[in-house]
């Protein structure tokens, strides 16, 4: 939370991976006014137990929205792929990979997009 301090309560979205992302954060920051994307690791605590144990085929999705305004999505590619949001639904869109249309939930697609920018600065810095 101090490295968002400049940013809090400003409605901005913040984009993590699976090491940082949980639903207490979540709730924190959405009581500051801050949104939180990001994948999860599926043994946090407070994930729903019917998300998790749901069997999916692939390009399947289930999502469940909390009292809060916390959805937490699971989307089936080549495996399970567990994202939280405070900004998404479980709205579907379709988009071209790989030379196919495929569908995928719009969370994925704009965590995908946040990603990469994450990534080059990574390597920007190394």
């Amino acid at each position: 939370m101090s490295l968002m301090s400049e940013v809090l309560d400003t409605g901005g979205i913040l984009y993590t991976d699976n090491y940082y992302t949980s639903v207490s954060l979540a709730t924190q920051l959405l009581q500051r006014k801050t949104h939180l994307v990001g994948t999860v690791r599926s043994n946090r605590k407070g994930n729903p137990k019917e998300v998790l144990n749901k069997k999916l085929k692939k390009h399947e999705v289930i999502g469940q929205e909390s009292g809060t305004g916390i959805v937490m999505l699971k989307w089936k590619y080549t495996r399970d792929v567990l994202l939280l949001t405070t900004v998404h639904t479980d709205e579907i869109i379709k988009v071209h990979q790989r030379g196919k249309e495929i569908e995928k939930p719009q969370a994925i697609v704009d965590y995908n997009k946040s990603k990469a920018y994450i990534d080059l600065s990574d390597q920007l810095k190394t």
